[in-house]
Formats: C-alpha cells, structure tokens, sequence
C-alpha cells in the first residue's frame, strides 16, 4: 500500500492509501509516528497502520467536540460514529480520551444534574431518567442525586412561588399548573400536599 502525505491548513496533515484520501491527523502525532517517512507499507503492517491512525482521527474528532462542552462516553462514541469514524476508532479515541480524563462521566452527571434541578426545577426520578437518556449509567445517575437535596414538595412550593402563582387563582390555571409539575416528574401526591398549602382544594382534579 502507497502511503502519501499533504499539509493541511494550521497543524492538519491529510494521508492518501494508495491515491484515495483516508484520514486526516495532527502533525505532532504523525510526525512522531512510526509511519512518517514511510512511502509504502506491506500487508501485514496496514492492519496496525489503519486501527492506529484512524483511531487517532477520531481522538482529535473527539477533542474538538468535547471543547464546545462536556459529553459523556456513551454520547461521545454515539456522535463519532455519526461523523463517520468506525466503530473500533471510536472505541479506541473514547477510551484514551477517558484515560487522560477529557471524559469524566460523573462530572458530566453532576453538571448536567445541577443545571436540570436547579434552572428547570426537574424531580430527582425525572433527573436520573435524565442522566440515563444522555448515556450516564443508573448507578453514576443515582449517586450523583444523592448530593441533591431531596424535599419534593418544598421543591413544589418553591416552584409554584417562583413560577405558577399567577396560575393558581382558577381551575384551568391550577390543572395548568398540575400537568406542568407533572412534566418535571413531580409525584401527584407530592403536588396535592404542596397546592393544599394554598388552601386549594384538589378533590376536582385528581391525578390530571
């Protein structure tokens, strides 16, 4: 297999098998690989070339979506595939970004669990399916709510201080309020103590 080799843009290096274009890498890392310099490269070593070479594509791909915010493994790997890269050069850039600790899925969890409980007001079993969906596991999911203070219907209360007392003072606004606490994984126990702080009476509504 013939090996060439162009200069990209700002540090890039562009690398054609045999005429057709296959990956594009950093300088610093193709110049220090054990392939530069090298024109052609038998059989037996294009396996090794390949897996090496194509995993680090995907390491910088990797980089370069992690700078615009934090992404966990699963996410990470499912968004390097959908760009493209094999699904072994994934592995192999999530798993070496995990080791220098570019990925961190519980600080991914406590930032995303922060910013769910505290700006959307979300219930701690609505956080976790949360965590889940972006491809944290339940057991880092459940640790990571325990730091949360767990109060749900002062959660209600507050919320309905902060957002939903304009909407308390008929029914359709109250049922608008219900399904909207609901939506944030509220428990319709939890939301009937809470209005009933209000001296609403929810016998009318029930569990909308």
């Amino acid at each position: 297999m013939k090996i060439t080799v162009t200069k990209g843009k700002q540090n890039k290096i562009h690398i054609y098998c045999d005429g057709e274009y296959s990956f594009t890498v950093d300088a610093e890392y193709w110049f220090s690989s054990p392939y530069h310099g090298k024109d052609t490269i038998d059989s037996e070593e294009s396996s090794a070339f390949y897996d090496a070479v194509g995993s680090r594509c995907a390491f910088i791909a990797g980089l370069r979506l992690l700078s615009y915010r934090d992404h966990s493994e699963k996410e990470l790997f499912i968004k390097l595939v959908q760009k493209g890269h094999k699904k072994i050069y994934a592995e192999n850039a999530v798993s070496q970004l995990k080791e220098y600790r570019y990925i961190d899925d519980e600080r991914v969890a406590e930032i995303y669990a922060k910013d769910l409980f505290e700006r959307k007001g979300m219930s701690i079993n609505a956080i976790v399916s949360e965590l889940c969906r972006k491809g944290i596991s339940r057991e880092i999911a459940l640790e990571t709510v325990e730091k949360l203070d767990n109060e749900p219907i002062l959660r209600i209360i507050d919320l309905l201080n902060k957002k939903y007392f304009r909407y308390l003072s008929d029914d359709k606004g109250v049922r608008k309020t219900i399904s909207a606490l609901q939506r944030l994984g509220y428990k319709w126990s939890d939301i009937n103590s809470a209005l009933r702080q209000y001296e609403i009476e929810t016998e009318d509504f029930g569990d909308v």
